[in-house]
């Protein structure tokens, strides 16, 4: 069982931090090693603009499924740590007893919370996505890709499409853990009105309040999964856009996300399909991507926080 409510008065405001940072980041990180091949497949697609099945998968593919694993792992451990230690702050802080506000005070939380993480995750998804795509034929190391990036682009190469990423994770965010909130609302408003109905006719004296009541691992994990499968889905287009933006090779002046989405209209030449194939390229392995990682981390991170704060 997971999900478990239990009093936080008794630790300080470091502590809560603290355990969530820990929680978040290895969650976080294990479930992105978990699903990193179905990550590379993904950013192969998007990356693709000519959309060749063939280019897409093949030999070169296969070798590079493992690309970037440990980058983006480390990465996602500190990416994780950030983005739910401050989004349960926030949600502490600005969610009232009357919960008339949850809604609004959860989303501007989960904004917040991938704001925080944004200094570590661009990075992380810059070279990650380089490596993916063997964007430097032929070196494949992360410290290469790093020292490669900074002599062509300085700091700021690092940080290539970070309103893109902004643009893109907000949204994802808001979807993703109102979604899941609400999942979890719903299962305790299940489990009430159950045992109100068992308090009703069998004289049941309660001993403990329904919110105390766990969610069940699988519960939570089709929660999670299906709460990340729609942020994924929806948010695709500004991710198309990222990664095009990312493996764009070098070019005199860097491509905007504007000048890039610009490009990406001219390409779908205003037909219907071209431009759901142009903005959606992907879509299905980035939602299924997201289903695993959601399904992996949110029962992770919540059997995490128990056993901490337990």
């Amino acid at each position: 069982m997971v999900s478990v409510n239990r009093p936080q008065n008794n630790y300080s405001v470091a502590e809560l931090y603290k355990y969530h940072f820990a929680a978040g980041a290895m969650g976080l990180s294990l479930s992105y090693s978990c699903m990193h091949p179905l990550d590379t497949i993904k950013t192969r697609i998007q990356a693709d603009p000519t959309h060749s099945w063939r280019r897409i998968f093949s030999r070169e593919m296969a070798r590079s499924l493992g690309k970037g694993f440990f980058v983006s792992a480390l990465g996602a451990a500190g990416q994780g740590g950030a983005r739910f230690s401050t989004y349960e702050f926030c949600k502490s802080q600005l969610i009232p007893n009357d919960k008339r506000w949850a809604i609004p005070a959860t989303a501007m939380s989960a904004v917040i919370g991938d704001l925080a993480s944004s200094v570590i995750k661009v990075p992380r998804e810059v070279v990650t996505a380089k490596l993916q795509t063997d964007h430097y034929a032929g070196r494949s190391t992360a410290a290469y890709v790093v020292r490669q990036t900074l002599a062509e682009e300085g700091p700021r190469g690092l940080f290539k499409g970070f309103w893109a990423i902004a643009a893109r994770d907000s949204p994802f965010m808001v979807i993703l853990l109102v979604s899941y909130e609400n999942f979890k609302a719903f299962h305790r408003r299940n489990v009430h009105r159950e045992w109100l109905e068992r308090v009703k006719h069998q004289r049941i004296v309660a001993s403990a309040a329904f919110e105390e009541t766990g969610i069940p691992t699988l519960q939570t994990v089709v929660y999670g999964g299906i709460s990340g499968f729609m942020a994924g889905y929806f948010t695709t287009p500004m991710d198309v856009v990222r990664t095009r933006m990312i493996t764009e090779r070098r070019h005199q002046h860097p491509v905007s996300a504007l000048e890039m989405t610009r490009r990406m209209f001219r390409q779908a030449a205003g037909k219907p399909t071209n431009m759901y194939r142009e903005f959606f390229a992907g879509a299905m392995p980035r939602s299924l991507w997201w289903f695993g990682i959601c399904g992996i981390f949110f029962p992770t991170y919540e059997t995490l926080k128990t056993v901490m704060l337990d």
